[in-house]
């Protein structure tokens, strides 16, 4: 398990929010739960797995075109 830092969480919020999507799309993109996505989005967990931490974070680090 990983721990998800503050920092994390509010980078993906804010990616979230300015891609405008949904958690079911953000899920299809990123092939992480629609649910694991919500709650660490509104802070109701502050760990992860592994693979879903770096799938995340690999979203995080693509550029929006």
């Amino acid at each position: 398990m990983k721990a998800l830092t503050q920092k994390f969480v509010d980078a993906l919020t804010v990616k979230h929010a300015r891609s405008r999507l949904t958690f079911g799309e953000l899920s299809k993109i990123t092939g992480v739960n629609q649910t694991t996505i919500s709650r660490i989005i509104n802070r109701k967990t502050e760990t992860a797995q592994e693979r879903t931490f770096d799938k995340l974070n690999d979203w995080l680090l693509t550029e929006d075109k």
